[in-house]
């Protein structure tokens, strides 16, 4: 395993402000999290009470997208955007057994993130890199120079539940669209997105998150919004909507009995 960023600076951590990704941590039941996260996440189950089980459907696409694309289109490339805490079922682990030996880029700038990252993902072909989800320009450069990223190859790029954290002043669908003109011919996007058509809804859970989270939540998204992201590029495994429904699992319904709120995404390539 390879880590770059702030390994010589000293890190003081606010547990009294939940993250995303402790957040995210708790509700798959992982034990790194604090009580600003526990008490963020019950807000969250109060306003969306199936979102534990929305997390592990996501999970579970997460992990039938990466296997689909090892094994069916041989991809060994992986750039994880806004990977979170480990867990069990990383992406390169699912890759190799799969039969791939993928090189694999995690990506985060939460220092929590990153140390956790560098102590648990002691493996070979994998880079931890502190970065902006959205600074393509630096995430490839230095993939590149690592030689975790063959520039002629093609790359799945990962946005897996973590565009919620990126408001719409920034333009999340420019910088996704840029990433992928910078990837080779039959690369893929692999992206996953809370979302829900009741816009009252929406916003009211966006607002409570974004206060509790001190503005690192920004937006849940409608159907329509999350589909933006694929624009220009191919479907495959399955059409772009709830990411249950996506290549599912014979005999296995991750459909949750509220409907209310979906992980909304899906698998798209790059002609």
């Amino acid at each position: 395993m390879t880590g770059e960023g702030n390994r010589g600076r000293a890190t003081v951590i606010d547990v009294t402000q939940a993250k995303d990704a402790r957040i995210q941590n708790f509700l798959l039941g992982g034990h790194d999290h604090y009580e600003s996260d526990r008490d963020a996440a019950r807000h969250l189950m109060h306003l969306a009470p199936n979102i534990p089980q929305l997390e592990r459907v996501n999970r579970e696409f997460v992990a039938r997208a990466v296997r689909y694309l090892s094994m069916q289109l041989g991809i060994d490339q992986y750039l994880d955007h806004g990977c979170g805490l480990p867990i069990r079922d990383n992406i390169h682990q699912i890759a190799r057994r799969a039969g791939v030996d993928a090189r694999v880029v995690y990506i985060d700038n939460d220092p929590v993130v990153l140390a956790h990252a560098r102590m648990m993902l002691d493996e070979k072909r994998t880079l931890v890199l502190d970065a902006d989800l959205l600074d393509f320009t630096t995430i490839l450069t230095r993939s590149e120079q690592a030689g975790m990223l063959d520039p002629a190859a093609p790359v799945a790029a990962l946005f897996t539940s973590v565009l919620h954290c990126v408001p719409d002043a920034r333009n999340p669908w420019r910088h996704v669209a840029e990433l992928i003109n910078q990837l080779p011919s039959g690369s893929v996007l692999v992206l996953s997105h809370l979302a829900s058509q009741n816009q009252a809804l929406n916003e009211e859970v966006s607002t409570v998150m974004h206060e509790l989270t001190g503005q690192q939540w920004a937006k849940i998204r409608s159907f329509a919004e999350v589909e933006r992201f694929f624009d220009g590029l191919r479907p495959v495994g399955g059409p772009i909507g709830d990411v249950a429904c996506w290549h599912p699992v014979t005999g296995l319904n991750l459909q949750s009995p509220d409907r209310t709120w979906r992980i909304y995404g899906g698998v798209a390539r790059k002609r």
